[in-house]
């Protein structure tokens, strides 16, 4: 699954390439140019510094999801995960900035039941193109759109690309505080989605800074300028358009699976440009959604643990 990302099913930090205080990019990027689009780009550009480092950075990261029952199906659900996220153009032009990003995601799948997913590699592919105007001094109107393709990448059709938009303002009220208003609308399985947002960033000291975004939660603190600790809530998945043969028939499915995940990592700044992370957490709430013309389920699936460590290089 991802992070914090940039999915249009993670719209809340997985809302994709999970966006992080996009003005200190002046600062860190010259072009010292989300990514956790995710996972991700919003989160990483509108909430705060350490989403900052990471838009102007390479990172690669690998996860491991603790198998996990699904409910009523007599099956297990598990899955380890490669990432990559890179920016690729930045511009300031006046009071103008714009910036962009991709996010590539290979998912292997474990579901001990062939006949609701019989699929073991899926591809997430993720483009996050971020605009920012600066109003005034307190103010910046702000707005991301996020095309992501989603599925085995053998058939392509139109079920497997969704879109995420997000238009919104950041309101400095002191050089600590500053609140994020807008609103998110994302397309995926059944009805589209259309929600307000409301957040803010609060830097309790130079050396922590605490994040508040409805179900989103991060807080980081720097123990030296070497070691930060990183603590996070929010939702996590991602949605495929898978093709294969159940019955004997070839047949086309939508499959989403997705849960709540708190965490904790450290990242260690080998030097200027580079550094490592590991972390663990411990998901919630989960969920599996499949839909095809034979077939509708949703399911509950059990809490679960997760492992995640990665390398990031800064320019």
């Amino acid at each position: 699954m991802h992070d914090p990302g940039l999915s249009a099913d993670s719209f809340l930090c997985n809302l994709p390439l999970t966006i992080e205080e996009f003005e200190t990019m002046e600062e860190e990027m010259k072009f010292h140019p989300i990514i956790s689009i995710l996972v991700p780009f919003f989160c990483n550009l509108a909430f705060g510094q350490e989403g900052l480092s990471e838009l102007a950075s390479v990172r690669l990261s690998y996860e491991n999801l603790s198998e996990r029952a699904i409910d009523g199906a007599n099956a297990e659900i598990g899955s380890d995960q490669w990432e990559i996220r890179a920016p690729f153009f930045y511009k300031e032009s006046g009071d103008w900035k714009i910036a962009a990003g991709v996010r590539y995601q290979s998912t292997r799948l474990e579901v001990s039941d062939a006949n609701l997913i019989d699929e073991d590699r899926l591809h997430s592919l993720d483009l996050a193109i971020f605009l920012s105007k600066s109003q005034s001094d307190s103010l910046d109107w702000l707005f991301l759109f996020n095309p992501n393709l989603a599925g085995d990448f053998e058939n392509l059709g139109g079920e497997a690309m969704n879109y995420l938009t997000l238009a919104g303002a950041k309101w400095k009220t002191s050089d600590r505080f500053q609140w994020i208003f807008g609103a998110v609308y994302t397309t995926g399985i059944g009805d589209d989605l259309f929600v307000p947002a409301i957040g803010f960033i609060w830097e309790p000291s130079e050396v922590s800074t605490f994040v508040f975004a409805g179900p989103i939660l991060r807080y980081s603190y720097a123990f030296s300028d070497t070691i930060t600790l990183n603590l996070g809530g929010q939702f996590t998945g991602n949605r495929w358009n898978t093709e294969a043969i159940y019955g004997g028939n070839l047949e086309e499915r939508n499959f989403r699976f997705r849960s709540y995940r708190l965490s904790a990592n450290l990242e260690w700044s080998l030097d200027e440009h580079h550094s490592v992370f590991a972390g663990f957490g411990y998901e919630i709430s989960g969920e599996l959604e499949i839909e095809s013309t034979t077939l509708t389920s949703d399911r509950e699936v059990e809490d679960g643990g997760i492992f995640e460590l990665g390398y990031r290089y800064g320019f």
